[in-house]
């Protein structure tokens, strides 16, 4: 290795913290350059980069979900849990158990939770838009086939 690099890695070490001041003030600088930079790298390495991520879902699915769940719906793992228990480990709507991770239902004016619904229900009240016209007119439909 040419002594200039050993050189300038001494002195990043050594020197820590203002090397990183430093290239923070650049990055703030020259945003254009960062991202131009970051998406290069990213071509370059997109087939590793999926991979690891896709590997890290893998491996975290429980952490992800729970932060996803704090972050959009404000509940805790424990309130989940409790909701869950609760319910029986059923969906509010058509109490099957539940198979896979169930859904979060809220209310989309106040954003208040609801309860926790399986994929199709959580699916059909989307598709009626959570319009109780809707889900009425819905029912009548189906009762006239009967």
């Amino acid at each position: 290795m040419h002594p200039s690099t050993l050189r300038v890695r001494r002195w990043r070490k050594e020197n820590r913290t203002h090397h990183r001041n430093t290239e923070a003030r650049w990055r703030k600088k020259n945003p254009d350059k960062v991202s131009a930079k970051n998406k290069k790298w990213y071509r370059e390495n997109k087939k590793s980069e999926l991979k690891r991520n896709r590997d890290y879902h893998q491996k975290n699915k429980k952490k992800i979900n729970a932060r996803v769940r704090l972050f959009r719906h404000k509940m805790t793992q424990e309130e989940h849990d409790a909701l869950l228990h609760k319910q029986g480990n059923r969906c509010a709507i058509c109490r099957n158990k539940f198979r896979k991770t169930p859904h979060i239902d809220h209310c989309h004016k106040t954003n208040r939770n609801r309860g926790l619904l399986c994929d199709d229900c959580n699916l059909g009240l989307g598709r009626f838009k959570d319009n109780q016209k809707y889900l009425k007119s819905a029912i009548q439909y189906l009762r006239s086939f009967q």
